[in-house]
C-alpha cells in the first residue's frame, strides 16, 4: 500500500470512491455531482498549504482510500486547527491499516503546518462506534456531536 497526494489525473478513481461514500452514508438522500467534485478537488489541488490530498492505492495502482482535511485558524483566536473534510475507505479494505496511515499523516501534515489542534469529525454515520474505538485508540478524545434535520 502507498500513501501519496491525489493528483488531477486520480479523479476518476475519486468520484467512484466518492459516489460510493455517499451511497452507504447519512448523505445518501442528497445530490452527488461529478462536477461539484471536480470543482472542488481544482480549489484543493490548487492550494496545497491549506488543504491536504491523499490516497491510499494498492500495487495495482487502484485507490481505494482518501484523506482530504484543511488548516486554518479558529474564528476566536489565531491558533491554527486542522479539519477533515472527508476520509473514507472502501468497504472491502476497512480493518486494514489505511485508514491509520491517512490519519497519521494527516496528523503529521498539521503539526508541521503548526496547527495547535486536530479535529477529525465523523457526519457519515456509517461505523460510528469503530471509527470514535479508532480514533480514541490514536489518542483522541471525543467532544461532541453532529446533528441533522431534512428539511
Amino acid at each position: 500500500m502507498l500513501i501519496r497526494d491525489f493528483t488531477a489525473d486520480d479523479m476518476p478513481q475519486i468520484i467512484a470512491l466518492g459516489r460510493q461514500m455517499h451511497k452507504e452514508s447519512s448523505y445518501n438522500g442528497l445530490d452527488f455531482d461529478d462536477d461539484t467534485v471536480m470543482d472542488l478537488a481544482d480549489q484543493w489541488l490548487s492550494n496545497p498549504e491549506i488543504y491536504f490530498c491523499r490516497v491510499a492505492e494498492d500495487k495495482q495502482k487502484e485507490i481505494f482510500g482518501m484523506y482530504v482535511g484543511l488548516i486554518s485558524s479558529y474564528y476566536f483566536g489565531k491558533d491554527l486547527v486542522a479539519n477533515d473534510l472527508l476520509l473514507f475507505v472502501a468497504p472491502d479494505r476497512r480493518g486494514s491499516i489505511a485508514a491509520v496511515k491517512l490519519i497519521k499523516e494527516f496528523e503529521q501534515w498539521a503539526k508541521d503546518k503548526g496547527a495547535a489542534e486536530v479535529r477529525p469529525a465523523l457526519s457519515t454515520g456509517v461505523k460510528v462506534e469503530e471509527t470514535k474505538q479508532l480514533y480514541e485508540a490514536l489518542g483522541y478524545e471525543a467532544v461532541g456531536f453532529t446533528f441533522n434535520k431534512r428539511l
